[in-house]
């Protein structure tokens, strides 16, 4: 996908593989942060035009082909300098990631990775930073921040129905005024519907279609979600729609963790009714379930435990395991049943 160009890496809420179809909105992003001339790090403009240079001379290069000094830095993430460089580079467009060698990214000139995709007339385009940016355009070739937060909204609403203002600009360089001057317009044309949920004091944002189209059955089916899912990473929204109280515990430091390092949510159906902490053996060929947590108010039925055994079944087969041990569950009677 990344070898053929379907995709390409950028930072969207977080770094992300993004359809290519999608660079053109992130173009003015990307000239929005050269204006600003800082994401995440303060870098010698000097050092990131002699990486520049050296990856137009050279070609494709790894931040490791880079020799320079450790940051002095103590923090877990400290980058040396040439990396930070290499980041900011990225982040303003100036490079492009061309493959990966693991977690490790090739960067190369854009207009080499993406032939075409660079013209001048993309360049040309302008970041409208006020908050009253014009309407979006269905069909200009130079594309406006307010193309790309509009883009972000049709996203959001399409993924999960309804959204929050905080939801769409959640990690991202755009203000809560841009977004809610673009959807009210939105709204006046018809194309988005602003409304309320009952227990939140929340505004969510939706579309006609989508509120008008005739609910779905949906059978109870199991799945066992990354704690990255889209479905939870807004963990407000998880608890505010679904009274599912959901934290990712791999940050936490042992002590502090309540469920497990790696704790997966457990979506039933339409409900979210557990997580558990699997940890793979693959010397051993074994997944094991370190912690499964079922909610109080859920009813351990044959069905749920028949899901249960063959989705763990499963899981542990595309972790390479062949089978599954259970060390500790909640009920306490759950371990017997899956074992």
């Amino acid at each position: 996908m990344v070898k053929d160009r379907a995709i390409f890496e950028y930072w969207s809420h977080a770094a992300a593989f993004l359809p290519i179809r999608d660079y053109q909105y992130y173009r003015p992003v990307m000239l929005h942060h050269q204006k600003k001339g800082k994401h995440w790090y303060q870098v010698d403009p000097q050092l990131k035009e002699r990486v520049l240079q050296r990856i137009r001379e050279e070609g494709p290069l790894y931040a490791r082909d880079f020799e320079t000094p450790k940051s002095n830095s103590s923090e877990m993430w400290g980058w040396k300098p040439a990396k930070q460089a290499l980041h900011e580079l990225f982040i303003t467009g100036r490079v492009a990631v061309a493959s990966r060698d693991g977690f490790q990214r090739l960067y190369d000139l854009p207009e080499r990775v993406y032939p075409g995709l660079h013209s001048q007339h993309q360049d040309r385009t302008q970041y409208h930073a006020n908050e009253h940016a014009h309407t979006p355009h269905a069909h200009s070739h130079s594309h406006s921040i307010s193309d790309y937060i509009w883009h972000l909204c049709q996203q959001a609403i399409q993924a999960h129905g309804l959204v929050t203002i905080p939801e769409i600009r959640y990690q991202r360089d755009i203000s809560a005024g841009q977004i809610e001057s673009l959807l009210k317009k939105q709204e006046s044309a018809g194309k988005v519907i602003c409304l309320k949920v009952e227990g939140s004091e929340r505004t969510f944002w939706s579309s006609p279609e989508l509120i008008e189209q005739t609910p779905v059955k949906v059978y109870n089916q199991l799945h066992f979600l990354s704690p990255f899912d889209n479905a939870v990473i807004q963990r407000k929204r998880v608890s505010e729609l679904f009274d599912f109280d959901y934290q990712t515990e791999i940050y936490y430091p042992a002590n502090k963790r309540k469920y497990g390092y790696f704790s997966l949510p457990i979506l039933y159906g339409t409900h979210f009714i557990g997580r558990m902490d699997p940890k793979a053996f693959r010397d051993k060929k074994v997944l094991v379930i370190r912690n499964l947590v079922i909610e109080p108010s859920i009813k351990l039925e044959d069905r749920l435990i028949y899901q249960l055994k063959s989705k763990l079944q499963a899981f542990a087969e595309f972790n390479q395991c062949d089978k599954y041990e259970i060390t500790k569950t909640t009920p306490g009677v759950l371990k017997s049943a899956l074992s």
